[in-house]
Protein backbone atom coordinates (compact mmCIF):
# COMPACT_ATOMS: atom_id res chain seq x y z
CA UNK A 1 0.00 0.00 0.00
CA UNK A 2 1.39 3.40 -0.95
CA UNK A 3 1.64 6.07 1.70
CA UNK A 4 -0.15 9.27 0.80
CA UNK A 5 2.02 12.30 0.11
CA UNK A 6 0.84 15.19 2.26
CA UNK A 7 -0.12 18.24 0.19
CA UNK A 8 0.45 16.31 -3.04
CA UNK A 9 -1.21 18.88 -5.29
CA UNK A 10 0.81 21.73 -3.79
CA UNK A 11 4.06 19.82 -4.24
CA UNK A 12 3.25 19.07 -7.88
CA UNK A 13 2.17 22.66 -8.56
CA UNK A 14 5.28 24.15 -6.93
CA UNK A 15 7.56 21.75 -8.82
CA UNK A 16 5.87 22.49 -12.15
CA UNK A 17 6.01 26.24 -11.50
CA UNK A 18 9.73 26.05 -10.67
CA UNK A 19 10.50 24.16 -13.89
CA UNK A 20 8.39 26.52 -16.03
CA UNK A 21 9.90 29.65 -14.46
CA UNK A 22 13.46 28.35 -14.82
CA UNK A 23 12.74 27.33 -18.42
CA UNK A 24 11.57 30.88 -19.17
CA UNK A 25 14.67 32.31 -17.49
CA UNK A 26 16.83 29.87 -19.47
CA UNK A 27 15.27 30.98 -22.75
CA UNK A 28 15.84 34.62 -21.78
CA UNK A 29 19.52 33.97 -20.99
CA UNK A 30 20.27 31.84 -24.05
CA UNK A 31 18.22 33.74 -26.67
CA UNK A 32 18.15 37.34 -25.44
CA UNK A 33 21.30 37.91 -23.38
CA UNK A 34 23.63 35.61 -25.32
CA UNK A 35 26.16 35.77 -22.50
CA UNK A 36 28.50 32.77 -22.68
CA UNK A 37 29.06 32.55 -18.92
CA UNK A 38 25.37 32.72 -18.03
CA UNK A 39 24.50 30.27 -20.82
CA UNK A 40 27.05 27.80 -19.44
CA UNK A 41 25.61 28.18 -15.95
CA UNK A 42 22.08 27.59 -17.23
CA UNK A 43 23.14 24.49 -19.16
CA UNK A 44 25.00 23.21 -16.09
CA UNK A 45 21.91 23.69 -13.95
CA UNK A 46 19.74 21.75 -16.41
CA UNK A 47 22.35 18.96 -16.38
CA UNK A 48 22.17 18.91 -12.58
CA UNK A 49 18.37 18.71 -12.76
CA UNK A 50 18.69 15.74 -15.12
CA UNK A 51 21.11 13.93 -12.80
CA UNK A 52 18.81 14.60 -9.83
CA UNK A 53 15.76 13.32 -11.72
CA UNK A 54 17.59 10.18 -12.84
CA UNK A 55 18.88 9.54 -9.32
CA UNK A 56 15.42 9.98 -7.86
CA UNK A 57 13.92 7.64 -10.48
CA UNK A 58 16.60 5.02 -9.85
CA UNK A 59 16.24 5.23 -6.08
CA UNK A 60 12.46 5.13 -6.08
CA UNK A 61 12.28 2.27 -8.55
CA UNK A 62 14.73 0.14 -6.59
CA UNK A 63 13.20 1.07 -3.22
CA UNK A 64 10.23 -1.21 -3.84
CA UNK A 65 12.54 -4.17 -4.33
CA UNK A 66 13.93 -4.10 -0.79
CA UNK A 67 13.26 -7.37 0.93
CA UNK A 68 11.22 -7.48 4.08
CA UNK A 69 13.07 -9.23 6.84
CA UNK A 70 12.07 -10.63 10.18
CA UNK A 71 12.37 -8.53 13.30
CA UNK A 72 15.97 -7.54 14.11
CA UNK A 73 17.78 -10.00 16.34
CA UNK A 74 19.79 -7.38 18.22
CA UNK A 75 23.09 -9.14 17.51
CA UNK A 76 26.19 -7.47 16.05
CA UNK A 77 25.27 -9.05 12.70
CA UNK A 78 21.76 -7.58 12.94
CA UNK A 79 22.45 -4.44 15.00
CA UNK A 80 19.10 -2.82 15.65
CA UNK A 81 18.67 -2.25 19.39
CA UNK A 82 21.97 -3.82 20.39
CA UNK A 83 22.62 -3.39 24.11
CA UNK A 84 26.11 -2.58 25.33
CA UNK A 85 27.63 -5.27 27.50
CA UNK A 86 29.31 -3.87 30.59
CA UNK A 87 32.59 -5.66 31.49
Amino acid sequence: MMAALPNRNEVIAASAAAVVIYAAFSAYVVIWLRDATMTGDVIGTWKSFAVLAFGFWLGSSSGGKAKDSAAPAGTPADPVNVKDVQP
